[in-house]
């Protein structure tokens, strides 16, 4: 162990300075067989086997360990639900500790694992522009309820500099904050309603949705956000009244 073994998977991340993640095991990846003779491991140590890995998928320096990308993809693959995979997957992304084309391109290295084909989606999904949960979530629930996928993290340039808008519907016109925990507090949601007031402006439909709204009725939001969208000349099927 002591020649193979190195951090890897969440605590690799941790170590690559990734925040968010509350994971208090220390994950070490070997070579396989390693553990082969091995009495007993140290306490808090997940030790996972592995032969998909070589020495160009660690550091060369400091604490010998996953680079970050393998790492997220790693820590995507040791998860438990895919839910929690997918947050091993964008936390990096966000925080601009690697890029979704070089999480991509390391996945693609994956041929087997029951999240593969789901995952590889969600880093699509992050590719075109999902950089919390609540916007990978959001983009699956518009895909459950036959709302077309919005482009996101739109660049559009406003009176203080350029903007980013969460989701917008380039040929419809329609533009859509998610309010997320982070926009509660003043100063976000005051951004926020000031960004909003500009689209419409402009000539947009500008709008916010909360999570809230979402977890609690979602189904007849997007049966009133689907008439919009047929309003503003999208294809959308009707939906069935909610409720």
């Amino acid at each position: 162990m002591a020649c193979s073994a190195r951090l890897g998977g969440v605590t690799a991340l941790q170590a690559a300075g990734v925040g968010g993640l509350t994971d208090t095991a220390i994950h070490v990846w070997v070579t396989k067989s390693t553990r082969k003779g091995m009495p007993t491991t140290a306490p808090n140590v997940v030790l996972h086997e592995s032969r998909r890995w070589g020495v160009d998928d660690a550091t060369s320096v400091g604490i010998p360990r996953a680079k970050p990308g393998v790492a997220a993809v790693q820590a995507a693959l040791w998860s438990r639900t895919v839910r929690e995979a997918s947050l091993m997957l964008v936390l990096p992304v966000q925080q601009r500790v690697v890029t979704a084309d070089h999480l991509i391109e390391i996945f693609d290295r994956v041929h087997r694992h029951e999240f593969r084909t789901v995952l590889r989606q969600v880093l699509e999904d992050i590719r075109a522009g999902s950089h919390s949960m609540n916007e990978l979530d959001f983009v699956n629930m518009c895909r459950a309820h036959g709302i077309p996928a919005p482009a996101q993290q739109v660049a559009r340039h406003g009176p203080d500099g350029r903007i980013y808008l969460d989701c917008r519907w380039e040929g419809s016109g329609v533009t859509l904050e998610i309010q997320g925990a982070g926009h509660g507090q003043l100063l976000n949601t005051l951004d926020d309603d000031l960004r909003l007031l500009g689209l419409a402006t402009d000539g947009d439909v500008a709008l916010s949705v909360s999570v809230l709204t979402l977890r609690v009725d979602a189904a007849r939001w997007f049966q009133r956000f689907g008439e919009l969208l047929r309003v503003r000349g999208a294809s959308v099927p009707t939906l069935r009244p909610a409720g």
